[in-house]
């Protein structure tokens, strides 16, 4: 009986993790709220139906314990607010999903694996239809409706965000779901279907990024491209047919493949590299912002090194710490400043202890040759390239991306 309520629990988790990209908790706060207690609600429940698989038994484990404990502490100090009380709540789901996926076996990771790809290859569809067709209608409908500056900006440029707040938020997701695919495309006996829906996903992720026009996605994307290469030619076994390439031809290859892409990326975001770096318009210059961010990141640092400002409150103290010319921000654009800011030196020693015990058990595990070899090393990639883009931007604190990053991190422990 329990094994029979058990399975019918990861139908419906599976089900909630299909829909997690598609719904924006910021967008509609209220579907996101409800959704969002689904997703405590029905995992919870399936951790309790498999309870002696779930307990946690790796350093990693006790990783992501101690950050939350570190979480929980800033906000008992420094005192919190209702929206950081929500973030939070909002927060709860990626800790689930994490001791949910460090306990699946071989065939539930597959079929967690399918559900991921089918969802970005419909996202992927609609960030390309959205380009070619739909962010006229969006502009229109937002000024009839309920006009947003920030929304208005995105269409005014021509950079699609499918379901997302955010171009930069959306390109985090596609790169990540990226090596998700790439891993399936070359992971051992996969059937036909398998291999078409990895390399149709790889394909709309590889153009919805472009179309996100994206600085630190593309960039972050090229850093990890190369992280995969070196994965697949150094710890694949010859039967999967890569090695046989040979280092200087995949390396070739990999190179003029960047090239293009580089290329194509550079022309359709030729306006935003312009404003991104101009000195004259410093409010349009993300470098010169994030400077400011960061600037502030540390100096709040300094003033509460312990225990931070407190959980999500970034926003509420930047204001003290901001130069006259800097833009407002919730966000310090940089994850291991914006916890240490907020959470304080035993919030960064924890995530850094996590981010730490995640290579260490990722780069054990890729070199074992088994059946799920090609699969942790996309798995590894899309992980890394979170990681990276979060050294400039923020998708770390949006559970439409970060659920899937404490997702691989689980499937690792």
């Amino acid at each position: 009986m329990l094994t029979r309520v058990s399975s019918f629990l990861w139908i419906v988790s599976l089900v909630f993790i299909f829909l997690r990209p598609f719904i924006s908790e910021y967008a509609f706060l209220s579907l996101g709220f409800w959704y969002n207690l689904g997703l405590i609600f029905v995992p919870g429940l399936y951790l309790i139906s498999i309870h002696k698989e779930a307990k946690p038994r790796s350093f990693l484990h006790y990783g992501v314990i101690l950050f939350f404990l570190a979480v929980l502490l800033s906000m008992v100090i420094k005192g919190f607010t209702l929206w950081s009380l929500y973030e939070l709540y909002l927060f709860i789901p990626n800790l689930l999903i994490f001791y949910t996926a460090s306990s699946l076996k071989p065939n539930k990771l597959k079929q967690l694996i399918v559900v991921l790809l089918f969802a970005a290859s419909i996202i992927g569809i609609y960030a390309v239809y959205q380009y070619f067709i739909g962010l006229g209608h969006t502009a229109e409908y937002l000024k009839q409706n309920s006009p947003n500056q920030l929304a208005e900006e995105f269409l005014s440029r021509r950079r699609t965000f499918a379901t997302f707040i955010s171009p930069n938020i959306f390109a985090s997701y596609v790169a990540m779901m990226f090596f998700v695919g790439m891993g399936f495309l070359i992971g051992k006996r996969q059937t036909p279907r398998v291999r078409l829906l990895s390399g149709v996903s790889i394909l709309l992720m590889a153009a919805a990024l472009l179309l996100t026009k994206s600085i630190g996605g593309v960039l972050s994307f090229s850093t990890a491209v190369f992280i995969f290469v070196f994965c697949a030619f150094f710890y694949l076994t010859p039967q999967h047919g890569l090695k046989k390439f040979g280092l200087r031809k995949l390396t070739f290859a990999v190179v003029i493949i960047l090239f293009v892409f580089s290329i194509a990326a550079g022309f359709l975001s030729q306006k935003r590299i312009q404003q991104s770096f101009s000195k004259d318009n410093s409010g349009n210059n993300s470098v010169i912002q994030r400077g400011y961010y960061w600037q502030a990141s540390v100096d709040m640092i300094k003033k509460s090194p312990l225990f931070g400002v407190g959980w999500r409150k970034f926003g509420l103290s930047y204001g003290s710490y901001k130069p006259a010319q800097a833009n407002m921000s919730h966000y310090s654009h940089n994850v291991f400043l914006q916890i240490a800011a907020e959470t304080g030196l035993l919030g960064l020693f924890s995530f850094a202890w996590v981010t730490i015990l995640f290579f260490i058990s990722a780069l054990r595990s890729i070199r074992i040759d088994d059946e799920l070899q090609g699969l942790k090393i996309g798995l590894f990639c899309a992980a890394c390239v979170f990681l990276i883009h979060n050294f400039v931007d923020l998708s770390f604190y949006f559970g439409q991306v970060s659920f899937f990053w404490w997702m691989i991190l689980g499937i690792f422990a």
